[in-house]
């Protein structure tokens, strides 16, 4: 390893860390193009270009093989590269598609719409944001599309949280997580195959696709595992983070009211650049390379620090300021990039837009009412309590 290394000297996952990523990973970012950790022989890159660059060559930045690849199962869209990838890509991207969405962009709105009247009754107008808005829209429309019952739908979000806490090492939040989650993954074997899942739905049309040798019936149970696992969580991160950010800037949330049509997509995607979810991707270098004066060795491992990219001064105008209007729709990369973009972006785009824009029609303002608890996970960021005092329109 070179002598010169850019390097930082905090933990990169400890609780305090983990729990404030956005200062702890802009160190990272300012600190080189890309930064080693000793500790956990792993590189990490929190700049925009960097990280477009690693996300358009899955070449050279293979998905295969990557940090902490021991993720306990497999997830054959994270951990695989073209041409694999790309077709069972194709499988649930048709579940999906524009077409689908259209179908489901009607019950979207209504339930976005019943949810927020529901609310504006709130003793003193007191809601938690992550709780009552957030987590209670996305567990309704996003299980009832992709055909998941009833029963139980909170073991979506444990199972998220445990899953993501393994893209990390093997460190205490790992150990409490996976302590935690054992009743979660019994829970997602069972209700993951095929006769648990409603007709119609999209985990259905992954075990159709099956039928039809589109893909094998073991990657199409993967398929399915997938969407439980990464379907909720970040889009419920995302829209609590939004939330907060047009909380704490009341003129943007003026701004919103003002013409929803034109700014409800807007505050969406600038909410994801100002504050992912996503805390990063991994990527393993396939030979060595060079990166903005740095030599990466082959097979080195990288982080792809998505939450300081959203604010990087070398990319974005006053980078730390939430701004609607902002030229952000199709420019950030909280959402992917590449043949690894997300594959359920669209989806979650709906389900944004659908919620802000009900809030916007029917809630004159929204503040903040207490100090935000944030989650703490390795690999995502949200919250856990977010208290809004709303004021109905």
């Amino acid at each position: 390893m070179p002598l010169t290394e850019p390097s930082v000297d905090f933990d990169w996952f400890s609780p305090e860390v983990c729990r404030d990523p956005q200062l702890y990973d802009g160190l990272i970012r300012e600190a080189g193009p890309v930064v080693y950790s000793p500790e956990y022989d792993v590189w990490a890159t929190g700049r925009h270009e960097q990280i477009e660059l690693m996300m358009r060559d899955w070449k050279a930045f293979s998905s295969t093989r990557p940090a902490f690849e021991e993720i306990g199962q497999p997830m054959i869209l994270l951990s695989d590269d073209p041409p694999d990838h790309q077709r069972v890509r194709t499988v649930i991207s048709k579940g999906m598609s524009a077409a689908v969405l259209r179908r489901w962009q009607e019950d979207f709105a209504a339930e976005a719409e019943r949810l927020v009247l529901s609310l504006l009754d709130a003793p003193d107008g007191l809601i938690d944001g992550h709780t009552d808005l957030a987590k209670r829209y996305v567990l309704k429309v996003f299980p009832d599309a992709i055909g998941l019952g009833d029963a139980n739908r909170e073991m979506l979000i444990k199972f998220g949280h445990a899953q993501f806490n393994m893209f990390g090492p093997k460190n205490d939040i790992y150990r409490a997580s996976m302590e935690a989650a054992g009743e979660v993954f019994e829970w997602v074997a069972t209700n993951c195959k095929r006769d648990a899942v409603a007709p119609g739905g999209v985990c259905m049309a992954m075990y159709e696709a099956a039928d039809t040798g589109a893909v094998t019936q073991e990657e199409a149970e993967i398929l399915v595992r997938t969407l439980y696992s990464a379907g909720s969580d970040t889009t419920i991160y995302s829209l609590g983070n939004t939330l907060r950010a047009l909380a704490e800037n009341p003129s943007q949330y003026e701004l919103l009211r003002s013409d929803i049509d034109e700014f409800a997509v807007r505050a969406f995607e600038e909410g994801i650049r100002y504050d992912n979810p996503a805390r990063f991707t991994r990527r393993r270098a396939t030979a060595e390379i060079e990166v903005d004066g740095v030599t990466l060795p082959e097979d080195a491992k990288l982080l792809l620090l998505h939450m300081p990219a959203g604010r990087d001064p070398r990319r974005w105008e006053d980078p730390g300021t939430y701004d609607i209007t902002r030229d952000v729709v199709g420019k950030h990369l909280g959402l992917g990039f590449g043949v690894h973009a997300c594959v359920g972006a669209r989806v979650a785009r709906l389900e944004g837009v659908s919620l802000l824009s009900a809030l916007a029609r029917h809630v004159r303002s929204i503040e903040l009412a207490g100090e935000p608890e944030v989650t703490t996970n390795m690999a995502v960021h949200g919250h856990e309590k977010l208290p809004l005092r709303i004021v109905p329109a």
